[in-house]
């Protein structure tokens, strides 16, 4: 086996080691967009216009879903402290799910946009050795949004760590497409299979 494999392989072995990642709040995408639409809908001057007791059966009547449903999405966010309160913890629950692996200092940006019910995790990170960037963004998907699960896309970038004006990696990739890496056989699979998963992609080959 040459030099480089086995480099590769005991860069794995020390990169995927089991470390669970909890959600900083359990609330899934699809409650998310239901309160954060909510919110939108109380500005609309027709809602306003009706009265308090008619305006969360007509609200839940327009998003097609009961009033059951709705009620408990919006008492999720709000024992969270609402949106951008539920996008903060989630940056530190990302944080603390990378904390421990070769990662952890060189994550640069994490930010949980929460400004509309499409939630987009924006995640950076420096790469010091090319050859296990694409395991890395595929470690990072994960984790991200396993921390994060109201995240409806992941927007990863990567920059050399030696270059920071060089970026080695652009991509977008779906919370429900991340959800389908698992970590385990990410050090077997990231190049060939979950890399796809990623949209958008560029990824400068130099130094693979």
């Amino acid at each position: 086996m040459a030099a480089r494999s086995i480099g590769l392989l005991l860069l794995a072995a020390m990169l995927f080691a089991p470390r669970p990642a909890r959600a900083a709040v359990a609330m899934t995408e699809q409650e998310f967009k239901m309160y954060h639409d909510y919110l939108d809908a109380l500005e609309d001057p027709r809602v306003q216009k009706m009265k308090e007791s008619r305006r969360l059966p007509a609200i839940a009547r327009n998003f097609g879903i009961s009033v059951g449903k709705l009620k408990a999405a919006i008492r999720i966010g709000e024992e969270a402290g609402g949106a951008a309160a539920i996008g903060h913890a989630c940056e530190e629950a990302i944080r603390r799910a990378i904390a421990g692996t070769p990662l952890a200092d060189r994550v640069q940006e994490v930010r949980v946009d929460t400004s509309d019910s499409h939630v987009v995790t924006y995640v950076s990170w420096k790469v010091d050795k090319p050859e296990a960037l694409q395991q890395e963004a595929c470690l990072l998907a994960e984790r991200a949004r396993r921390a994060a699960p109201i995240t409806a896309d992941l927007r990863l970038w990567a920059v050399d760590a030696g270059a920071p004006d060089h970026k080695l990696f652009d991509g977008l990739i779906s919370g429900d497409a991340a959800a389908n890496i698992e970590e385990s056989r990410i050090a077997d699979f990231a190049e060939t299979r979950y890399i796809k998963l990623f949209e958008h992609v560029y990824l400068d080959h130099r130094g693979q």
